[in-house]
């Protein structure tokens, strides 16, 4: 990634995997950007990654290169069909990096499932747009940890369930302290 005249420009990660779900991602993204934080698009290889919808986008990263000392949070939008992300040793590897990092981390839908498969999700409060069964058939999740609710905080952590992504978005900018109008996207 770049450095401005020697000085290291910090970023939030958003990871990009086939079938992200891209409006799970749609409002976070304006957040960001009218709070003036910088991104990066991070696949798991350098291909052209495709949303659920179809939508083309290019990685800016890849796990296996980033430096993940220029993050200081991460975003994990959901899949709708993630069995190719099970156990996938490249991004299951990228997560573990964070396990001892004090960043803030957002995954929304079924995206917890990534957090929990990687261990990030040990000993969190959390939610998810998983089932109860569906989350006893991965056999990652600690049930006692889970809370229905549409957004969960558990210190760095935030989760969310799909439809309240924009309350997601939200939740996300103020935990970076982002300078952005809410109204843009809620009625206050």
């Amino acid at each position: 990634m770049n450095h401005s005249m020697g000085v290291l420009i910090i970023y939030t990660g958003i990871l990009l995997y086939p079938r992200f779900s891209e409006y799970e991602l749609s409002v976070l993204l304006s957040v960001l950007k009218q709070g003036q934080k910088p991104t990066v698009y991070i696949g798991l290889n350098d291909q052209v990654v495709k949303g659920e919808s179809g939508l083309p986008c290019v990685p800016e990263a890849t796990v296996n290169e980033l430096d993940i000392r220029q993050l200081d949070s991460l975003v994990l939008p959901g899949v709708d069909d993630f069995a190719h992300l099970v156990d996938h040793p490249d991004l299951t590897g990228f997560l573990r990096k964070f396990r001892k990092k004090d960043i803030v981390i957002g995954a929304i839908s079924s995206a917890p499932y990534l957090l929990s498969m990687s261990g990030l999700l040990d000993g969190r409060k959390y939610t998810t747009g998983l089932t109860a069964d569906q989350r006893k058939f991965l056999g990652t999740f600690n049930g006692a940890h889970y809370l229905d609710l549409p957004v969960v905080i558990d210190g760095n952590l935030v989760t969310a369930k799909g439809p309240a992504f924009i309350d997601f978005a939200i939740k996300f900018g103020e935990m970076l302290n982002l300078n952005f109008d809410k109204r843009w996207y809620i009625k206050e």
